[in-house]
């Protein structure tokens, strides 16, 4: 029996996604401020306040959440996906009773921008399970039951044959890289929207905005066609019998750029994208590696015979040859 480790480190790579969607939502509600009421737009020094009080309450949850499922001795990925989800939820709804938040979502939207911090909990949650790292729990014991049920201690290394894992949580994070490479474009503009606006105040709202909303739209737009084709390339590395991480970069970059010199050749305006997809491809394939893991190979299927005559080998004389049986 294992439990996740208490680790700082993976306490921050999980709060990494929360804080991009946390710094999205409050970007869009310092723009819907600007528009609607310019005067009362807080100072960036509340703004801050805020965004950190957010965060340290995520991370609050979150790691009480971790504790919990210690308690319950639950380790699995899937678990610390589902409590990362839940207590960003919990975040989310605490800080809407209390107001800590610029501005209130509108009417009829409250639901719909929960689900952002809830997923963005819920891939937290599974790269705190990721990195944390395990600890056997009562070796001795558990060791002791195992061998007196079976008769002999149970393996404590296995090596054998072994493959990929498909894992659905790799493949969300490796569907958002075309979404985050796309997103760093925009900061490129800072300095030209810096200097675009007689009004710094102005320029320093619309140059947050426009990576927010690059981040929302390549989100939208991407995700679904980057998760398909994460998924074709890890059975097609699997098929070939590759598992490591720079196999699946190679075989995820060779894939993009096919897919896009197709494209390319469809719309000539996509020509110039032809090199970045094959970087972001060879990207989502190292990312999917470095989350997927190992499994052992399946076993054969159970063979269901009704003739006990039948269970020979492929080369066996009776399949080569027919059996006579002579009529009266």
């Amino acid at each position: 029996m294992y439990l996740v480790k208490n680790s700082p480190r993976a306490l921050f790579a999980a709060l990494i996604p929360l804080a991009i969607v946390e710094a999205v939502l409050l970007v869009y509600a310092l723009a819907g401020g600007q528009v609607t009421d310019p005067v009362g737009v807080p100072a960036p020094d509340q703004i801050l306040v805020l965004y950190a009080g957010r965060m340290a309450m995520n991370a609050a949850l979150l790691f009480a959440g971790h504790i919990v499922l210690r308690q319950w001795t639950v380790s699995s990925r899937l678990a610390y996906g589902l409590m990362g989800g839940v207590m960003a939820a919990v975040s989310y709804g605490i800080a809407i009773r209390n107001h800590i938040q610029l501005t209130a979502p509108g009417d009829g939207t409250v639901m719909t921008i929960g689900l952002l911090p809830t997923i963005a909990g819920m891939i937290g949650g599974f790269l705190y399970g990721q990195f944390a790292g395990l600890s056997p729990v009562a070796r001795a014991a558990v060791d002791a039951s195992a061998a007196d049920a079976s008769g002999k201690p149970p393996p404590l290394a296995f090596n054998g044959p072994v493959r990929v894992r498909t894992s659905f949580a790799g493949i969300v994070i490796a569907a958002l890289i075309p979404t985050v490479l796309a997103t760093l474009l925009p900061y490129t503009l800072v300095p030209l929207l810096m200097n675009g606006f007689g009004d710094k105040s102005t320029a320093h709202i619309f140059a947050a905005v426009i990576p927010a909303q690059t981040f929302m739209v390549m989100m939208v737009i991407s995700v679904i066609p980057s998760g398909i084709f994460m998924l074709c390339v890890h059975h097609a590395t699997r098929a070939m019998s590759r598992r490591n991480a720079w196999e699946y970069a190679a075989i995820g970059g060779v894939a993009a750029f096919a897919c896009m010199l197709l494209l390319a050749f469809a719309v000539p305006l996509l020509a110039f994208l032809v090199v970045p997809a094959a970087f972001c491809g060879a990207v989502m394939g190292a990312i999917y590696r470095r989350f997927a893991g190992l499994e052992p190979m399946p076993l054969p299927e159970a063979v269901i015979a009704t003739d006990p005559n039948a269970l020979v080998d492929a080369d066996h004389p009776s399949r080569h040859q027919h059996g006579v049986i002579l009529s009266n």
